[in-house]
């Protein structure tokens, strides 16, 4: 399916579709049926029954007399001149996390070119990164790119101030919904919380750079000498394992277990609507809804590109995972950029019966039209269709992590079958891939995975893959294809999907 395509039913008839939302609290338009890419043409003439037959979007944001309807995710503030949306906090997180995947990338060639690494050296650099104390990471390089020049250069220029640490699962003052230090599962028997286990493997990546640089090298299976520090000898790639972890543990962890939360007052969707905030072009609520946006990581534009365009993986040269939406020869990273889960979601959906980007997309989107368009604080009826939204976004989010949990599910196997054309690293890669990401559902206060379902995932997992020679290597096999059925049952994934993802 295309990014911009819906099945019929998933979008309710009526219901406002498209982004702009002037001062007086009405949306602009006419009703009418959005096609979705790539014709991005309005249909005023069908009725919505039509439209959902159609497999189009109901909307009242049509411009039927020639135009293209907003689609995008863009908010006029009822306060002031000026656009409502400000995420950019989440945005330098998103590039904070792939430079810090950067950096562990790129480990061997630094102890090439600079030898010896003595004890608490990398750490301090890694804890650059992820402490990012008096923000000393401000001046980082962003390591990311699109179609045309980054308009930003450095982490500093999105956002000063952020870290990685202060964000993560569990180190929230309010709102989490398990207490961390105590209800972590996932990595063994042994008592981590998130932060601890991200400095674990912090610490277990420095020690396999000193041994490098000292000439102590452990062997693959095939013998040869491991010479990456993020990789260990068990198979554990402590890049892959880092990045995916701090996704879910950072931007699926605040979106769905604090900004689009509703379980403690003055936090997530219980705050105000009526006031700007001091100083600022929002409310609160306004605020919340567009950081849990700002962290599935969507460009504003969304609907315009295409899975492939999305992905990288084809269509327009100039769509690739970033569009100079606004024709200033520059990729805003904060709204022309897609990040995190919100390319894994076109990723999924391309060649599958799965629509996720649209069903993330389109349900922030209304949220946010509904916040906007209210104009106040909402009453019953309009907060129950606010929690609807929420519902939909957070379950299509977690759910394109789920199937790319499966992905590399079927990756490892695939690894663990190749005979004579076994790698050693790849096979490390794709199952920290696959660890990394499954992690993540235990986030989601609202996730459809049970906690005895999850534990069951994470046993079968274990800590680190099954390699050649093992004892237990066609029983882990096995216990893939039971984990994978788990995760199928709880998404409701179609068997064909399951199979090919």
């Amino acid at each position: 399916t295309e990014a911009g395509e819906v099945m019929a039913g998933e979008v309710m008839a009526g219901e406002v579709m498209a982004g702009e939302v002037m001062g007086g609290g009405e949306p602009m338009g006419n009703p009418g049926c959005y096609s979705g890419p790539p014709e991005h043409m309005c249909d005023c003439e069908v009725t919505e029954e039509q439209c959902a037959e159609s497999m189009g979007i109901w909307t009242e944001q049509c411009a039927c007399e020639g135009g293209t309807p907003s689609a995008d995710y863009a908010f006029e503030s009822r306060f002031e001149e000026g656009t409502s949306i400000s995420y950019s906090g989440q945005t330098a997180r998103h590039a904070l996390i792939a430079a810090l995947k950067s950096y562990m990338g790129g480990l061997e060639t630094s102890i090439a070119a600079s030898g010896v690494f003595e004890e608490g050296t990398l750490i301090s650099v890694l804890n650059v990164f992820f402490d990012c104390s008096e923000d000393i990471c401000g001046g980082e390089d962003i390591t990311v790119s699109g179609p045309v020049a980054n308009k930003q250069s450095t982490i500093s220029d999105i956002s000063s101030g952020k870290n990685l640490v202060g964000k993560l699962a569990g180190n929230d003052a309010v709102g989490q919904h398990k207490d961390w230090s105590t209800e972590f599962v996932g990595w063994g028997a042994e008592d981590y919380s998130p932060e601890s286990l991200v400095r674990a493997w912090f610490s277990q990546v420095e020690a396999n750079a000193i041994n490098i640089s000292n000439g102590e090298t452990a062997s693959a299976p095939n013998g040869d000498a491991i010479v990456r520090p993020d990789l260990s000898a068990s198979g554990q790639d402590y890049t892959q394992l880092t990045q995916k972890f701090l996704l879910g543990a950072i931007a699926f962890s605040q979106g769905a277990d604090d900004y689009l939360d509703n379980t403690d007052e003055g936090k997530g969707l219980l705050t105000d609507n009526e006031t700007a905030v001091d100083g600022k072009a929002y409310t609160a609520l306004e605020h919340n809804w567009d950081e849990g946006f700002g962290y599935f990581g969507a460009a504003r534009n969304y609907l315009a590109y295409t899975d492939d365009e999305i992905a990288g993986k084809g269509g327009r040269d100039e769509y690739q995972g970033a569009h100079d939406t606004d024709g200033d020869g520059s990729i805003d990273l904060v709204s022309e950029f897609n990040w995190g889960h919100s390319v894994n979601a076109a990723k999924r959906d391309r060649g599958h019966s799965t629509d996720l980007t649209t069903e993330a997309y389109a349900a922030f989107l209304q949220g946010r039209a509904l916040i906007a368009s209210a104009g106040a604080n909402l009453n019953e009826d309009q907060f129950a269709e606010l929690e609807g939204y929420r519902d939909t976004a957070v379950l299509a989010w977690e759910k394109a992590i789920a199937a790319t949990v499966v992905h590399y599910i079927n990756d490892t196997i695939g690894d663990m079958d190749s005979g004579d054309d076994y790698d050693f690293e790849t096979h490390a890669k794709h199952w920290s891939e696959m660890k990394g990401f499954a992690l993540s559902f235990q986030f989601n206060p609202r996730s459809p995975v049970s906690d005895e379902v999850f534990a069951q995932v994470h046993t079968l997992f274990g800590t680190a893959p099954a390699l050649p020679g093992a004892e237990n290597f066609m029983e882990y096999r096995t216990g893939l294809l039971e984990a994978r059925a788990l995760l199928a049952a709880a998404y409701e994934f179609e068997t064909a999907d399951v199979d090919t993802w």
